[in-house]
C-alpha cells in the first residue's frame, strides 16, 4: 500500500519540479525596466541620451530642457551641477519625490543621480552579468534596527539601496550612473557580492535578537 502512495505521488511531483524548472529557464522580460537601464542606441550606462563621460554639458542641459518628462531644469555653475524637476507625466519607475541631478566637469558629464522605484532585486536581474563588482555598505539610522545603507558597484553603474534583513531585494533603488561618487571609497565594510552581504545581515538580525 505504501508502494503504491508512493507512486502515485512521484508523478505529480515531477510535474511540480518540471513546471518550476520552466519558470525559472524564462527569461527576465521587463522591457520598461530593461530600456530604463539599457536604452538602445546609446551605449550604457546612459539616460535620456546623456552619456556620461561623452555627452558635453550644455547638449545634457538642452535634451533635459526639451524632454516632455522634465518641468523645470537648475543650473549651478559653481558646482557644476544640473538639477530638474519631473513633469506629472513621470515614469511610475521614478521617484518624483527627489530630485536627480547630473554632475560636470568643462568636458562632459561626469555622473547622473536618479531616484527610482525599480527594486533592487529588478534592476540586477536586467543588469547582470557584471564585471568587477564590489559591495560597499554602512550602518544607518535608526541604529536600533539593523538599516544598512547598501552600495553594489560595477560597470559603470552604482546601485544605492537602504535594506535589512526583512526587506533586501525589493527595496527601491537609487541609481548613480558613471563616475563613482568619491565618498563610496570611505565606506570600510565590504562584501564580495550581494549574496554575501545579504548572508553578513542575516547573521547580525539573528545576533540581535539573541540579546
Amino acid at each position: 500500500m505504501f508502494r503504491l502512495i508512493l507512486r502515485l505521488s512521484v508523478l505529480p511531483l515531477l510535474i511540480l519540479s518540471a513546471t518550476l524548472l520552466t519558470i525559472r529557464a524564462q527569461p527576465y522580460a521587463n522591457a520598461d525596466v530593461r530600456s530604463f537601464v539599457l536604452p538602445e542606441g546609446c551605449h550604457d550606462p546612459c539616460f535620456m541620451g546623456i552619456q556620461p563621460g561623452v555627452t558635453k554639458p550644455q547638449d545634457a542641459i538642452d535634451q533635459l530642457r526639451s524632454s516632455d518628462m522634465v518641468a523645470k531644469v537648475g543650473v549651478s555653475e559653481s558646482l557644476q551641477t544640473v538639477a530638474w524637476f519631473w513633469n506629472n507625466n513621470l515614469s511610475a519607475l521614478l521617484n518624483e519625490q527627489e530630485i536627480p541631478a547630473l554632475f560636470y566637469d568643462h568636458d562632459s558629464v561626469s555622473s547622473i543621480r536618479l531616484y527610482t522605484n525599480i527594486s533592487l532585486g529588478d534592476l540586477l536581474l536586467e543588469l547582470e552579468p557584471m564585471r568587477e563588482q564590489r559591495i560597499a555598505m554602512r550602518r544607518t539610522i535608526p541604529f536600533d534596527t539593523l538599516k544598512v545603507e547598501l552600495y553594489y558597484l560595477a560597470n559603470g553603474y552604482v546601485l544605492n539601496a537602504t535594506v535589512d534583513c526583512h526587506n533586501f531585494w525589493n527595496q527601491p533603488t537609487h541609481l548613480f550612473l558613471g563616475a563613482r561618487p568619491t565618498f563610496i571609497n570611505s565606506l570600510g565594510r565590504l562584501a564580495g557580492s550581494l549574496n554575501e552581504a545579504k548572508h553578513m545581515i542575516d547573521i547580525t538580525c539573528r545576533r540581535l535578537k539573541e540579546k
